[in-house]
């Protein structure tokens, strides 16, 4: 038997073996460069270029679209999205923002006048709404007209102002209500040594500490004195919340306790003195008075005059619409193509008949998300969609006697199946279509949201989301979109019936789409987006549309 080679670490050192593993390194490079040259050679055919379809689909892509969406905010609130035509910075800074502005002051002047006409006055003993000139505002005298024709051939009543009033007073108060809630329970995580706080949540406590103690304190009263303020005004699990935080240690003074608990007794009083659910009886009133042949159009002077004091017009539910419609005259005309959202509800479009048609979900149009039930393409040149929803605003009152019984049956269950049992056994007793339960802090909210059906003044219970596409004009498609959220399905058919050129389709409660067996080629299911977007992708990298690469051209 041989004796085995000793190898010194000096060998290793010195890279006495590594003679090897450059020979081998310099065959690759060698036979790399040879399938390198062949490889170019093969794909320099100028009779073929397997990419040519992506180039040119990218290139005219990127000249057809700004490379990135453009984002603008209208009325503070809304985001408005734009792809579009590359027109320099110049115009999308200045120009296309100086349209969105205008528009903005228009429909802000327009909204301003509908405050006029649905105005009530006192004379001789009698009130009642004044006649109004609309020859300056044909935009509103325009939707007055569309309105009064809607009302009669759909669900649409423009008589109904009364009722959404009610609602959207509801829900003001609401956002008031809840805010000043949300303030309190800021305020009350700065009463201790909160570990939680963020480093900007201290920064926060810091500079309102400063501003508070900087006011003038009532000295008269203790830190228990408006404690107790608190607690009789409080709800339950807010005063449960406000005992544990006054219980842990603090570093801040008496005075500077006092000032935060002073900040916290305002906002509980806003909290308090508001209503917390909506009297369906207060709605249910005006449903009687919802009559359109009480507004009274002529034509000649562009007027417009409320019959009745308990009639009104309510214009704000078109005021995305109108945007739309003021922004679209502005423009430019030739050799500008487009495709704008605003909001979640509301978009245009102008593409050209070559270009691939966009898809818009029937959820929500800006978002494409696994959960969406399906889509609409948007076949012609040019249009607007709108999606009427519910949802569209949400007000959420605490149920406080049931939350404490549930936070007590929770307490209670020791095992964690059945307390999940439990928590199942809730949901199918609240669903949440119309009940939330808050897990964290074990709380039941019962929801109310928007638009109401105005022939019951109460929430929709058919349909999940109406969408509508019109070529022309966006007040008409809103209109629309909002007559067949609240259609049952009979009402859906004589739709179809009476409107068969119209665009639509209608998300019902049970997930379901309803779409015209005319428009079904317009219709993607969950299942052909998938397939679309796995195509458009294969298109991209020059594949052909099975995603295997094309053959070359002999």
């Amino acid at each position: 038997m041989s004796p085995k080679r000793k190898v010194r670490a000096s060998e290793l050192a010195t890279g006495r073996n590594g003679s090897s593993h450059w020979r081998y390194l310099i065959l690759l490079i060698i036979v790399g460069g040879l399938f390198l040259y062949f490889m170019i050679k093969w794909t320099s055919d100028k009779e073929y270029d397997r990419f040519a379809a992506a180039k040119q689909y990218s290139d005219y892509y990127k000249d057809f679209f700004v490379e990135q969406p453009v984002t603008y905010t209208v009325f503070e609130e809304n985001k408005l999205v734009i792809r579009a035509t590359n027109l320099g910075s110049d115009f999308w800074n200045k120009d296309f923002y100086a349209m969105i502005r205008q528009s903005e002051n228009e429909v802000n002047e327009m909204l301003n006048v509908a405050k006029l006409i649905n105005e009530t006055h006192s004379e001789t003993g009698e009130t009642i709404k004044e006649e109004q000139n609309l020859s300056s505002f044909p935009a509103l005298y325009g939707l007055l007209e569309t309105g009064k024709k809607m009302s009669e051939i759909s669900y649409y009543n423009l008589a109904s102002g009364e009722i959404s009033e009610f609602w959207d007073r509801q829900y003001r108060n609401y956002k008031r209500k809840s805010t000043a809630y949300a303030k309190a329970e800021v305020v009350l995580n700065y009463l201790f040594d909160n570990p939680m706080l963020s480093p900007s949540e201290i920064q926060n406590r810091k500079k309102l500490l400063d501003t508070l103690t900087k006011e003038k304190t009532d000295s008269a009263s203790s830190v228990e004195d408006i404690a107790n303020q608190i607690y009789k005004m409080a709800d339950k699990t807010f005063a449960k919340m406000l005992k544990d935080a006054l219980s842990k240690p603090s570093s801040i003074s008496e005075n500077e306790k006092k000032a935060l608990l002073l900040n916290i007794l305002a906002y509980i009083k806003i909290h308090s003195t508001i209503d917390e659910a909506p009297k369906f009886e207060n709605a249910k009133a005006f449903i009687p008075y919802a009559d359109p042949k009480k507004i009274e159009l002529n034509d000649e002077k562009k007027s417009v005059k409320i019959l009745s004091p308990n009639v009104s017009i309510d214009v704000n539910f078109f005021r995305e619409a109108l945007f739309m419609k003021q922004l679209k005259e502005k423009l430019p005309k030739v050799k500008f193509n487009y495709l704008i959202y605003l909001g979640d509800r509301h978009g245009m479009w102008k593409l050209p008949k070559e270009y691939v048609r966009w898809s818009v979900s029937i959820d929500d149009p800006f978002s494409v998300t696994d959960k969406i039930r399906g889509a609409i393409k948007l076949m012609p040149e040019e249009g607007y969609f709108v999606i009427t929803r519910r949802n569209e605003n949400v007000i959420m009152v605490r149920m406080e006697e049931l939350s404490e019984k549930i936070r007590k049956d929770l307490d209670s269950i020791k095992e964690y199946d059945a307390k999940n049992a439990y928590l199942i056994q809730l949901k199918k007793d609240y669903p949440d279509k119309t009940y939330f339960f808050d897990p964290i802090k074990k709380t039941m909210f019962r929801k109310y949201d928007t638009p109401v059906d105005w022939r019951t003044a109460e929430q929709v219970e058919n349909n999940l989301a109406a969408f509508v596409i019109d070529e022309e004009d966006p007040v008409r498609a809103r209109m629309l979109s909002y007559s067949l959220f609240i259609s049952d399905n009979a009402r859906i058919a004589d739709h179809e019936k009476g409107f068969p050129d119209t665009i639509f389709a209608v998300l019902k409660n049970d997930s379901t789409v309803f779409v015209p067996e005319k428009h079904k080629e317009l219709f993607m299911t969950p299942e052909d987006i998938k397939e679309a977007k796995i195509k458009a992708d294969y298109k991209a990298r020059g594949l052909n549309p099975d995603g295997t690469v094309p053959a070359k051209k002999k």
